[in-house]
């Protein structure tokens, strides 16, 4: 028979792992390959609302052609990581092709053109919102908060249940 006590702490204890293993992957996809070339990123800004919102996670793959109206994630100027919808592609005389993107939420085409070895892939997933969680756990009090805290509720488990032993 489970006491209510235990029950909440167990509960506690399992979404905190789910929490820590789901930014640990979204937080390994942004920094590595590893994941067959898929790519996570945390939504800084408004550019694409609605499609794409603050704090959402975009998950990008490469592709071996983008068409216009694609979303894809890039390296903008200064090589800020960036997602915008394909507005525009031009194909050069010298067979190097330029992409004009835009933000969904932008009155106007972005100034810089692309080209494709700058875009790190199309965005093929949104996760909504998860952004927030990885973000905050990125600082000092989300690792204390996300590591403590699931570690003094998995303590007071055991502890209840050597209690009732």
């Amino acid at each position: 028979m489970h006491s209510p006590i235990k029950f909440v702490f167990e509960l506690i204890s399992w979404l905190f792992i789910g929490v820590i293993v789901v930014m640990v992957i979204f937080t390994i996809g942004s920094n590595t390959n590893i994941l067959g070339g898929y790519k996570s990123f945390v939504v800084l800004s408004g550019s694409m609302e609605p499609t794409i919102n603050i704090g959402d996670i975009v998950i990008s793959h490469r592709q071996i052609n983008y068409f216009k109206n694609d979303t894809i994630t890039f390296y903008g100027p200064e090589n800020r990581i960036v997602t915008h919808r394909i507005a525009t592609i031009k194909e050069q005389e010298n067979d190097e092709t330029r992409i004009l993107t835009k933000g969904d939420a932008n009155r106007s085409i972005d100034s810089e053109t692309i080209t494709l070895n700058k875009i790190i892939g199309k965005v093929i997933f949104v996760v909504p919102k998860l952004g927030f969680v990885v973000s905050f756990s990125r600082t000092i009090p989300g690792l204390i908060l996300l590591i403590i805290v699931p570690a003094v509720a998995l303590i007071a488990s055991e502890l209840l249940k050597l209690k009732n032993a």
